[in-house]
């Protein structure tokens, strides 16, 4: 019988078929081997720099004390100086942070006109004491030698500026700076003088070491001059072409002006009626060499809606809704009906604008308005109407009127008791000028307002008497987004021709309330009769001043001091005291225009005729 020895332990057996081994165990080990140095590698560098042993340094800049405007410019732009409280990770980084700076106050120097500059760099001290230290040699500074001028064509009509007007003549330190400008300034003044297409092919400049002088030359291609020909607008929508090409402030023909341009963009833009406007210069010619000027549109919605409230507690709740429609006709005719209900007043006020009336820029206005009103001085039903000529001067924010306006009233002196009819024609003459920059919530510029108005009698109720009004305002701030307003104001009105009494009560002048004298209710800053009910005036005089913080983007405050009256006299009687009110206030700054709400105080307080405090609530400033 024949036996088997057992197989050697570890050596398969003979005929077994040969598995290799699978390499993913060998090169998982390899693999985690590698991570763990790696990350003991991390944490021996993180120990021997932790986050908050960077090193602390200091910095200095030598050799430009006589050049203390470029010394403070470098200051400022230089990264080594400006991050001194957040400093590089080590002192190898700080070293390139170091050369990084040292090139670019090469490049600066050089800008300056300092072409030969030499500047060292380097870190000296210990580590947490280092200082970052600049040597500059400026050496002598390049000035400029006259500039030369090369047009394409060579016989363009183009006139160029005085190198004086450029700040580039002569003399000059050679600032790279100075150059640019002058370059582009040349461009505009070709573009001023009808050339649009003008462009600046070259701008060479020249340097000789030995002078020391910079030799600049520029090769400006003008391009054809260009006379501006027919305006073609394209998708006028619903408005009259006829219409729209009135409005162009140019006749076809003259040269091209890039003001020409934006006036034909604000023409169209002032009818209201478009939401997109664009004007741009055809890219060729017509036949008669004009060049045609491409007119945009895109058609705003005709009709709006309008609603608001307000409310006081002199006047109580007052609601508000109107309706306007801005083409009516299709050649921008726009009719605007509004209303006014209130505890104290029902308004229907409807006017009709007719643009462009006879010329260009100038309206015809006609309006009817029915009021009802019960105030503290007297009740009255009034109708007017009017029709008057509105035309646009001392561009922009200019505008002059003269109007014709009849007025039939039936009203009620509360003071006498005395309910009476009248019959009244005035011919007011306005002038209103507004050079502010948001017309519901100024932060700079001014607005003025003048008018005179004869009343002439038509009843034999009524009197003849001559009306002045005026009123001017104020704002100032201190940066392009400011935080903080300071607005003030003042009106002075007279009336002349005609006594106190025989003055119609709702034609007097009367002081107090939210938008004149605030602390005091409607129409209390003035003359009272024995039961304490106003009587108005022949004149009013009235100052306020605001303060106008804006804590964020949509919320501000108000601090406010008002101060007048209204007085019995043809002028103000400065021997009566003017009442003043003081308060302040919350701005919600919507889309719509800041909401208001003012508390006031009166702090010449009549005893019980003048309530402790007033509110008020409505949109828009106070003025």
């Amino acid at each position: 019988m024949r036996s088997h020895a057992p197989p050697s332990r570890g050596i398969p057996p003979r005929g077994s078929h040969d598995k290799p081994r699978h390499p993913f165990p060998r090169i998982f080990f390899l693999v985690c081997v590698i991570l763990i140095s790696k990350v003991g590698v991390l944490l021996s560098e993180e120990s021997e720099n932790p986050p908050d042993s960077s090193p602390k340094y200091s910095a200095t800049l030598t050799g430009l004390e006589s050049e203390p405007r470029i010394h403070a410019e470098i200051l400022e732009r230089l990264v080594t100086f400006r991050s001194q409280d957040e400093p590089p990770a080590n002192r190898p980084l700080l070293a390139r942070q170091v050369e990084r700076d040292r090139q670019k106050l090469v490049d600066i120097m050089k800008s300056k006109g300092f072409f030969d500059v030499e500047v060292t760099a380097g870190i000296e001290g210990a580590e947490q004491t280092l200082e970052a230290r600049f040597v500059v040699t400026p050496h002598e500074r390049y000035r400029l030698d006259p500039p030369e001028l090369q047009l394409e064509p060579p016989d363009s009509r183009f006139h160029p500026p005085a190198w004086e007007s450029l700040d580039l003549h002569a003399g000059l330190p050679a600032e790279s700076a100075r150059i640019l400008l002058a370059g582009d300034a040349l461009i505009q003044a070709a573009h001023d003088q009808g050339f649009p297409q003008a462009r600046m092919i070259k701008r060479r400049v020249t340097r000789d070491p030995q002078t020391h002088r910079i030799q600049t030359r520029f090769h400006l291609d003008t391009g054809p001059r260009v006379h501006l020909g027919d305006v073609v607008i394209d998708e006028p929508g619903e408005v009259d072409i006829f219409f729209l090409k009135r409005r162009v402030p140019w006749n076809r023909g003259v040269p091209y002006h890039p003001k020409r341009i934006e006036e034909t963009r604000l023409a169209f833009t002032g009818t209201g009626l478009f939401g997109v406007v664009r004007v741009r210069l055809a890219e060729q010619p017509d036949d008669r060499g004009l060049w045609p000027v491409l007119v945009e549109l895109k058609e705003r919605k005709p009709r709006t809606w309008r609603a608001g409230a307000g409310f006081s507690t002199d006047r109580g709740m007052e609601v508000n809704g109107g309706w306007e429609h801005r083409n009516l006709l299709g050649a921008g005719e726009r009719l605007k009906s509004d209303l006014k209900l209130g505890v104290r007043t029902v308004t229907i006020n409807n006017t009709l604008d007719i643009p462009d009336y006879v010329q260009r820029g100038q309206n015809l206005k006609f309006s009817g308005k029915l009021d009802r009103s019960v105030e503290e001085a007297f009740e009255s039903v009034a109708l007017e109407l009017g029709a008057g000529l509105v035309r646009q001067v001392f561009a922009p924010g200019g505008e002059g009127s003269l109007s014709l306006h009849y007025r039939l009233s039936e009203v009620l002196d509360l003071s006498k008791e005395d309910k009476t009819s009248y019959s009244l024609l005035s011919m007011p003459l306005a002038l209103t000028l507004d050079r502010s920059n948001d017309p519901l919530d100024a932060t700079r510029g001014w607005r003025l307002f003048g008018e005179i108005a004869p009343n002439l009698a038509v009843t034999g109720k009524s009197v003849h008497f001559l009306r002045s009004s005026n009123k001017i305002s104020r704002y100032a701030s201190w940066s392009e987004t400011p935080d903080l307003v300071l607005a003030g104001r003042a009106e002075l009105d007279v009336t002349l021709g005609a006594e106190q009494n025989d003055i119609p009560a709702d034609n007097r002048l009367y002081a107090g309330g939210g938008s004149s004298v605030r602390g005091y209710g409607q129409q209390m800053a003035g003359p009272l009769d024995d039961s304490g009910r106003p009587v108005g005036g022949r004149s009013l005089l009235a100052v306020g001043a605001e303060a106008r913080y804006r804590f964020t983007e949509t919320m501000g405050g108000v601090a406010f001091v008002d101060a007048g009256r209204a007085y019995t006299t043809v002028l103000p009687d400065w021997n009566e005291t003017m009442l003043v009110g003081a308060g302040l206030g919350f701005r919600y700054l919507s889309a719509i225009g800041p909401l208001r709400l003012d508390v006031g105080v009166p702090l010449e307080r009549r005893g019980a005729m003048d309530a402790p405090w007033q509110l008020y609530m409505s949109i828009g400033q106070a003025f």
